[in-house]
């Protein structure tokens, strides 16, 4: 199974990644409209977009040091441990794509997950009876806390 730091750590370097390059979009539109207004040959960028542009180069190198085929399996479908594992995974995201934690926009806060997944709520039987539940975010990738020993009927 793949090394749950590195996944969340490569999830939370693209989710700043795709920030940054948004705000290095606007930084440059934002010199840019600066040089044209005052008719000027050159663009001045700030020292702020040299340190985003370094920050994104920086982010860049450390996703291709952490990719698949660099002896760090990820969970996806070109993972050994297939497609279900990623769909084991993200049984956790709210409706708009997040895990249970991070910021969602949409909902207006951090996510509250799958609402009808919630943490310890039962989501099936292993063959022993054995109950298999949700796990919380920390133990998701651990095969052993999705299964909890089935309590005796009375």
């Amino acid at each position: 199974m793949a090394d749950p730091t590195i996944t969340d750590l490569r999830r939370e370097l693209e989710k700043a990644r795709l920030a940054l390059v948004d705000a290095q979009s606007h930084l440059a539109s934002h010199a840019e409209m600066n040089a044209a207004l005052h008719c000027a040959t050159t663009v001045m960028y700030s020292p702020l977009h040299a340190k985003v542009t370094a920050v994104i180069a920086g982010i860049e190198h450390a996703l291709k040091r952490t990719e698949a085929g660099r002896d760090v399996p990820t969970l996806d479908s070109r993972s050994p441990d297939g497609p279900w594992a990623a769909l084991v995974a993200d049984l956790d995201r709210c409706q708009h794509g997040r895990h249970v934690g991070d910021p969602c926009g949409p909902c207006g806060t951090n996510s509250h997950g799958n609402p009808h997944m919630v943490v310890g709520d039962i989501i099936g039987y292993g063959i022993h009876g054995h109950h298999i539940v949700m796990p919380d975010r920390d133990h998701k990738h651990d095969p052993a806390a999705w299964r909890v020993k089935a309590r005796p009927t009375t």
